[in-house]
């Protein structure tokens, strides 16, 4: 079913960003610095309360992980691994995010986290030179990426 990918374009793009509400959170800062700034003028207050929400803004778009799949390739953040060196893919739910991310997480694991995204995806390593077990990925498209990796290319 997968058709060969001779464009040279990724077959799967995601940038992992945080959820609504976080940018929600951040406007609070606008308010926030307008108070502290009204006994000397509240105009300042807002102009810089919004360029440090802005600013907020673009930080968290811009430091977003993006994982990357292309034809021979994995990539995740900066992170590169040949897809022929990927093992089990094993999808998280959301019931078990706390207990990959927690209890049952090897230290040694390459992980990409995004705080308020409660699925990932877990891949294990089958290049035995490598102390890394598996990599634990946080992805909002766990199926559609398993399914993509797993594909023969």
């Amino acid at each position: 079913m997968s058709k060969l990918n001779t464009s040279g374009k990724p077959l799967y793009v995601e940038r992992v960003l945080p959820n609504f509400g976080t940018f929600l959170a951040i406007t609070v800062l606008l308010p926030a610095i307008m108070l502290v700034s009204e006994p000397f003028d509240i105009r300042i207050g807002l102009v810089v309360g919004s360029v440090l929400v802005m600013a907020i803004w673009v930080a968290l778009i811009v430091s977003a992980p993006v994982i990357s799949v292309e034809k021979k390739d994995l990539r995740v953040g900066k992170a590169v691994i040949p897809r022929a060196l990927l093992g089990k893919i094993h999808e998280v739910s959301a019931d078990q995010i706390f207990l990959e991310r927690g209890p049952n997480l090897d230290p040694r694991a390459y992980k990409v986290f995004q705080g308020t995204v409660k699925t990932a995806i877990k891949i294990t390593i089958k290049d035995e030179a490598d102390p890394t077990p598996y990599w634990l990925i946080s992805t909002r498209r766990p199926s559609q990426l398993a399914t993509v990796l797993k594909a023969k290319v």
